[in-house]
């Protein structure tokens, strides 16, 4: 799974990268860099229904099927297996897709009752996107509610000792095929764990745990213990 990531770059590559215009409540989130973004928080997003435009929504999915229970559970996550082969995402398999910018995310890796947190990026380039789903509602205020998952694949040859799921990252030559979800085969063939060669990761400290903190140094590479040396494989 993804559970933390960051938003530090120029606004203006963003844009660039997408082809589309930041939308104002998307631009101060962007201009302010993040290194800790936490579940429930806003994100940028740029939705199917209108790719020309990075919005924001909030980060915890609230599906249809559990908007009206009394305590509805958010996925922050969604399998892509779950796409293909639950019946309660069919509807997510063709449409209601999304992309959601980055610039690197955290993973944690468990050994025995130790968790050692890894930050993992692209070697090459500042943004990147998720592969996300999305579900938006009018409330009965007349506002309107977006929430977003993040979805997660196999891991690859970086993130298989750190973890055994990865967050789907879309090239930027399949961003409008994923939001069309209309592609040759299947759109969940999108679905798969980028290329191991150009991905890096590296431990750092356990002070990411606190969504509160925010700040670059947050990113430092920590040493870590003999016992967990066979981690730090991918500097």
């Amino acid at each position: 799974m993804c559970g933390r990531y960051t938003l530090a770059g120029k606004p203006v590559n963003l844009e660039k990268q997408l082809r589309a215009q930041l939308r104002d409540d998307a631009k101060r989130l962007v201009d302010v860099p993040s290194y800790n973004v936490a579940p429930s928080a806003l994100v940028p997003v740029v939705l199917s229904d209108s790719p020309e435009m990075i919005s924001t929504a909030r980060w915890g999915l609230l599906p249809v099927w559990s908007r009206n229970e009394e305590k509805p559970r958010l996925l922050i996550n969604v399998r892509e297996d779950s796409l293909r082969l639950k019946p309660g995402f069919k509807r997510y398999v063709h449409e209601q897709h999304c992309l959601i910018p980055a610039t690197g995310f955290y993973e944690w890796r468990t050994q025995g009752k130790q968790k050692q947190a890894f930050y993992i990026r692209l070697k090459q380039g500042e943004w990147f996107c998720f592969a996300g789903v999305y579900e938006s509602f009018r409330r009965a205020d007349g506002q309107l509610d977006t929430t977003v998952s993040l979805i997660t694949t196999e891991p690859n040859a970086v993130m298989e000792p750190i973890h055994n799921r990865m967050p789907v990252i879309i090239a930027p030559e399949n961003y409008t095929t994923w939001l069309k979800g209309d592609t040759q085969g299947h759109p969940t063939d999108l679905l798969l764990p980028y290329p191991a060669e150009a991905m890096e990761a590296w431990p750092v400290s356990s002070r990411v745990n606190v969504p509160s903190n925010n700040e670059p140094s947050l990113l430092n590479r920590v040493e870590i213990s003999d016992n967990n040396a066979q981690l730090d494989l991918f500097s």
